[in-house]
């Protein structure tokens, strides 16, 4: 993130927040070249996913949008997505820890409670 990204941070609207355990579609995908154009289109459309080794390929868990998706490739896994990550520092911040949003209307930011603190606030908001 750059500085000048960083200095908009405190003129933002926050709210303190924890984000719940959410549901994920999981599907395997085969180790090869490149994934299928399925593979890529979802992880066009959910923007996150998380890919973990497996024999002969990876699962791989992209956090689910709400919308349509082959039942036949994906498997809707129920609050299987436990973290987010802040936008600064990049930790994982497990679901239900206290957190600071952007309030709706802005863009969207997440941050942990260091960098909050660090990016976010000013000492006439403290």
């Amino acid at each position: 993130m750059t500085d000048e990204e960083l200095s908009k941070f405190p003129a933002y609207h926050w709210m303190p927040s924890r984000i719940p355990m959410r549901d994920a579609l999981s599907t395997f995908v085969p180790d090869g070249p490149e994934p299928e154009p399925v593979i890529a289109q979802m992880s066009s459309r959910c923007g996150e996913s998380v890919w973990f080794k497996a024999e002969g390929g990876h699962r791989v868990l992209f956090l689910y949008d709400g919308g349509h998706y082959d039942a036949s490739r994906f498997t809707l896994e129920s609050k299987v997505w436990d973290y987010d990550e802040c936008a600064i520092c990049g930790e994982k911040i497990p679901a239900m820890t206290l957190c600071h949003v952007t309030k709706p209307g802005q863009p969207y930011y997440l941050l942990c409670v260091s960098c909050y603190e660090r990016h976010a606030t000013t000492k006439q908001s403290l």
